[in-house]
């Protein structure tokens, strides 16, 4: 089933006929714009309105430099200023090949007399761009900008695995209406072999009016067909299967036209390894926003990698919360047996352990198992230490996560992750998506008074991710588009002491108490330093952003019966109490009819 991306209710022509619209273009002027050239300055008179014939256009924030609105075929641009006579309020830069039709006053005036339906044309434009504006300041840009032309390379020395494509295709396929391969039919519709780049975008823009997605399989060397499909995509993707990690020079020319935000690296393994090559050769010479890890014969890597490019990557974001965060444990295992895909992990503090386990592909049972061999068998948060740095010695929970992550960095997880901390050299919140995992992981738990702040290899001295942000929801916005499960753990039912203040005893009291292994009366039941401390860090209340299309799923579990913030030998009980809170409460959305549990189950399925 194919759909046409600019729908009736925004082509410029709606309003005006076949015929009126080829008498139109004939009377005004065709102009040619290349990709990264700009059509309109900020500042310049607003001297003549533009119809979109094909190709691609943003709109340029004169502030930081960014692209905050785009404009495709058969729409206008610059009709604001061009009927208020203010100067250009914004710049606009074509982001693909491009063909506008121009029209200055003295055209317009004699056109809008011959084809009366034309103003309302106008008129209608105006009245959608005017909406839009009010729109564009509620959202962030980027979750409504899309891929829709997509150019695949080969990295390195090496050439595009025989396959890889077709399955990609396949996959995108599934979850979209329609997705061309333009490769394919390349051949078919320029007989004679000569790629004018125009020609290309023009033909690549009619696909696109057809299909949600154009797929271009580029050619191994830097000829006319390659420089048209990359100078026409929205998204470049370099496939990495073996050879030399040298840029080749389609690569160089490639990363002239693409800002590292629209790479993506997709690293090609015949099956899932038991062990890897870093990924890091691939990178240094390599700035892109994302990496991908796909094996040839797993149809679940080419349905998350389709997700990615769609804009449909399910994530999951864990929560702070100290022991209690073990229930991330049994929230996970009752959406996967519900039938949801996780494709992306995040968390802050004990939730950035579990993100980066979880995105090794390590299932429920095993990254328990790894929990008690951490806090229990090795009681890592156990050891107190001279309170100089901190309560802890760190040195033991240290040595157990390099035990228990390895050398494994965040570019080699199998699914991408992040871990968040606070710098407290900087102010500021640390999306960490690099590096080796287990020291993010220790920059991420380390609590103040009670852990020594982690310190980076450029100095900055990193403290608990849930000082900066409980549930990191925003980071995982910013990376991806798609709905979100988010693991709150801040429970809203107050937690209530039953013990007697007047008998909390002061310094001497104390003293004589701790040192007299014959004392009779207990001390009260107050909670340690260590665990107010924890407490306070995680208590912090941010306002959370907007949810995306309103298909981001927060959930809140109770506090399994005798678990605390320390209580991690608990870690089965609340592992299962989770779980079994967690089938519950997807039982029930399920008879809600809960739009986001609907949508991740629909996408999770496979192609």
């Amino acid at each position: 089933m194919s759909k046409t991306l600019v729908s009736e209710d925004q082509s410029f022509w709606q309003d005006l006929d076949d015929e009126d619209r080829g008498k139109i273009k004939s009377c005004v002027r065709l102009r040619r714009i290349a990709r990264g050239e700009a059509l309109i300055e900020l500042g310049a008179p607003s001297e003549t309105l533009y119809i979109v014939n094909f190709g691609q256009f943003g709109v340029v924030n004169a502030a930081n430099g960014e692209i905050v609105a785009e404009i495709g075929k058969d729409q206008l641009i610059g009709e604001m200023g061009f009927f208020t006579g203010e100067p250009r309020g914004a710049g606009v830069v074509a982001m693909r090949d491009s063909e506008v039709l121009e029209i200055d006053r003295a055209q317009f005036e004699a056109l809008v007399a011959q084809f009366p339906d034309m103003q309302r044309a106008v008129t209608r434009s105006l009245a959608r761009r005017l909406a839009r504006l009010g729109e564009i300041t509620r959202r962030n840009f980027r979750q409504s900008s899309r891929v829709r032309v997509i150019a695949l390379i080969a990295a390195g020395g090496g050439a595009i695995p025989e396959g890889f494509s077709a399955r990609l295709l396949q996959a995108i396929n599934a979850r979209a209406h329609g997705c061309a391969r333009a490769s394919a039919d390349a051949r078919a519709h320029f007989p004679d072999g000569a790629f004018d780049r125009y020609a290309v975008a023009d033909w690549l823009g009619a696909l696109e009016q057809e299909n949600d997605f154009v797929l271009c399989v580029a050619d191994g060397e830097l000829n006319e067909w390659t420089r048209a499909v990359l100078n026409s995509a929205d998204l470049l993707i370099m496939a990495v299967a073996d050879g030399s990690h040298a840029l080749n020079p389609v690569e160089e020319f490639a990363f002239t036209l693409f800002p590292a935000n629209r790479r993506r690296i997709v690293r090609l393994y015949p099956h899932r390894p038991q062990t890897q090559e870093p990924s890091a050769p691939w990178l240094r010479e390599r700035d892109v926003f994302m990496l991908h890890h796909v094996a040839m014969d797993s149809g679940a890597d080419f349905d998350c990698l389709a997700r990615f490019i769609t804009g449909q990557a399910i994530g999951f974001v864990a929560g702070a919360g100290g022991a209690l965060g073990l229930a991330h444990i049994g929230i996970v295992k009752a959406f996967q047996e519900a039938g949801v895909v996780f494709d992306m992990f995040g968390g802050s503090s004990i939730g950035s352990g579990m993100a980066v386990a979880f995105a090794q592909l390590k299932s429920p049972e095993e990254v328990e198992a790894a929990i008690h061999e951490i806090f229990v068998q090795n009681a890592a948060l156990k050891r107190l230490t001279l309170p100089k740095f901190g309560l802890l010695d760190h040195t033991i929970l240290e040595a157990t996560l390099a035990k228990s992550y390895g050398s494994i960095a965040f570019e080699d997880l199998w699914r991408p992750s992040f871990a968040i901390a606070t710098d407290l050299s900087t102010y500021t919140m640390r999306v960490i998506r690099s590096g080796p995992t287990w020291q993010a992981v220790r920059a991420s738990c380390a609590i103040p008074g009670v852990l020594p702040p982690f310190f980076d290899e450029d100095g900055h001295m990193l403290v608990d991710g849930a000082v900066s942000d409980n549930a990191p929801i925003a980071p995982m916005h910013g990376l991806k588009n798609g709905p979100n499960v988010v693991v709150d753990l801040r429970n809203s039912d107050p937690r209530l002491y039953d013990f007697d203040y007047r008998a909390l005893p002061g310094r001497n009291a104390l003293l004589a108490s701790m040192l007299n292994p014959l004392r009779r009366k207990p001390l009260p039941d107050c909670p340690s330093l260590a665990s107010v401390i924890q407490q306070a860090v995680f208590s912090n209340i941010r306002e959370k952003p907007a949810f995306s299309g309103g298909l981001d799923l927060t959930v809140q579990p109770p506090v399994c019966p005798g678990a605390s913030f320390m209580t991690w030998d608990k870690h089965r009980e609340v592992a299962e109490f989770s779980y079994r809170w967690g089938l519950e409460t997807i039982a029930r959305l399920e008879e809600e009819g809960n739009p986001a549990l609907a949508e991740m189950r629909r996408l999770s399925q496979p192609s």
